[in-house]
């Protein structure tokens, strides 16, 4: 009788008003943070490599060796050859973009970090460091962009794979502000080497970064596989041994997961065993794939190519004193906003700071290029531009930078989540050549000359990115795969699913209460 009393006791404490929900039970440990920290610092090799070549194509020693005079008397490279320099490498990245899918479902998400790094960033980033002429740096730069895009891939999804569904946006955020970070000590490095009156000015920069690979396989090689891969292979017990070592080896905790990660895959049945990439392109998935992509792509058409890519040589166009510096302050802020970003996605939410970026977007755009139609002709206005894309660089990374990776992770159903991936890197990297292709040609002197004033053009975009998030974008914090999907197919607005319980919710009150019974007895 003692003992029955005992077990009903603890039942009611589980049941009533939800009292042990996942939120609060304690799951982070020493191996979850490990394990957050080394797959996090994969898209500091994009990161890095973002910040690193708008300055160092305006190195003069850079300039001077891989393409001989500048353009009107400055130090900068010609459209066409900026173009060589950033669009082909970002062919490859889309290259490896679709290797990603059929590598990781088959294979598993740390072995294709170790093939990333080992077989294409590391080779790829040695041969730029000793590279004697554009072609191969070019060559270089598209074998270390194929591996970047392989982890790009990857990380996301291994990062909310590991962790409970009300951490995910902080979760992946977390390698988003890592990328922010690398940004912001690669900006420092090169302020730091064009001083240098030699070839170590660029070289250091290289050398850096063809060592980060390296260092990154080594690391890569203690990571706990994905439990929601080996799920998706029928490893079930495998996957619970990785889970429970992630969960400070809470049974009702993992048991729970388990079962919510199982129920997503049972919605699903009706498919076929062996899904093909294509089928995120049938009707009933299309809507989720093309809004699970448009953090990313649409994210390219806000103008932050402006501030990022091209930060350095829209500054020294626009007359501003001291690019370098600014730039420098352009990386910190973002940082800072990658890290306050993924805390706000979380417990704010994806719609209230998806909307409120989108508009404050707009704004600034408009600010920026309707200066910038005024002349740029004093010191002030310069300054006034200046502060401008630095407040653009915080917004940005509050709402699309720190949401662009979180989308394509929980959005999908569970077997379409990498497939979906492929798909959003692949076109996000497609708008990404088309961006870098174009602003070249709008903004040079000796091409469009528009400068600063491509703005207003972005200004544009943002206002159609407004309407779309507005009646597409849902709410997905604090929700598991399993509620996304039976949410999508009860077909509820997108403005009504902060307030919407789904059914599974229930279903894992019962588990959760099956499981404790178990434990107890």
């Amino acid at each position: 009788m003692g003992e029955t009393q005992g077990i009903s006791t603890h039942v009611e404490a589980i049941t009533i008003a939800e009292s042990q929900s996942l939120e609060k039970r304690r799951w982070m440990n020493w191996r979850v943070v490990m394990n957050l920290l080394i797959i996090s610092l994969s898209l500091a090799l994009y990161g890095y490599d973002n910040a690193l070549v708008a300055p160092l194509a305006s190195l003069p020693l850079f300039v001077e060796t891989y393409q001989g005079p500048g353009v009107g008397g400055l130090p900068v490279f010609t459209a066409g050859s900026l173009n060589l320099l950033t669009c082909i490498p970002l062919a490859g990245a889309a290259i490896g973009s679709f290797a990603a899918n059929a590598i990781q479902h088959k294979f598993g998400r740390k072995m294709t970090m170790l093939a990333a790094y080992g077989l294409c960033s590391f080779p790829g980033s040695l041969l730029q460091v000793f590279a004697p002429g554009i072609a191969a740096m070019v060559v270089g730069r598209f074998w270390n962009y194929v591996g970047i895009s392989l982890v790009t891939n990857v990380a996301p999804l291994y990062l909310a794979d590991i962790v409970p569904a009300h951490f995910r946006a902080r979760a992946v955020g977390f390698t988003v502000a890592t990328a922010s970070l690398t940004g912001v000590v690669a900006t420092v490095i090169v302020w730091g080497t064009e001083k240098i009156p030699d070839k170590r000015q660029y070289i250091i920069l290289l050398a850096i970064q063809a060592a980060a690979p390296g260092s990154f396989f080594l690391l890569s090689l203690v990571l706990s596989e994905s439990p929601m891969w080996l799920l998706s292979k029928g490893r079930v017990d495998e996957a619970r041994i990785v889970l429970a070592s992630l969960r400070t080896n809470d049974i009702a905790l993992v048991e729970t997961e388990i079962f919510i990660a199982q129920r997503a895959q049972v919605q699903q049945l009706s498919g076929p065993a062996n899904i093909k990439w294509w089928e995120i392109l049938r009707k009933s998935q299309l809507e989720r794939t093309l809004v699970s992509g448009a953090g990313l792509c649409l994210g390219e058409a806000s103008g932050q190519i402006l501030t990022a890519t091209y930060s350095t040589v829209l500054l020294v166009q626009s007359g501003v004193s001291d690019p370098f510096r600014i730039t420098v302050i352009l990386f910190v802020i973002n940082f800072l906003g990658t890290i306050v970003g993924p805390f706000c996605l979380d417990r704010i939410g994806r719609r209230p700071i998806a909307l409120g970026g989108c508009v404050a977007l707009f704004l600034i755009d408009t600010a920026a290029g309707g200066l910038a139609c005024g002349g740029l002709r004093t010191r002030q206005e310069t300054d006034a531009l200046a502060s401008l894309c630095i407040v653009f660089s915080f917004v940005y990374a509050v709402g699309f930078q720190s949401m662009c990776y979180v989308l394509p992770t929980e959005i999908p159903t569970s077997r379409l989540r990498e497939a979906t991936m492929t798909w959003s890197a692949f076109w996000a990297y497609t708008t990404a050549i088309i961006m870098t292709f174009a602003i070249p040609q709008i903004i040079n002197a000796g091409a469009g000359n528009l400068g600063a004033k491509a703005f207003l053009i972005f200004a544009g975009c943002m206002a159609v990115t407004t309407v779309l998030t507005y009646f597409y974008l849902p709410e997905t914090s604090n929700r598991t795969l399993a509620e996304i999907n039976e949410i999508y197919l009860e077909g509820v607005p997108k403005r009504h699913w902060k307030g919407y319980r789904a059914s599974v919710i229930e279903m894992v009150n019962m588990q959760r209460t099956v499981v404790d019974i178990k434990s107890v007895i």
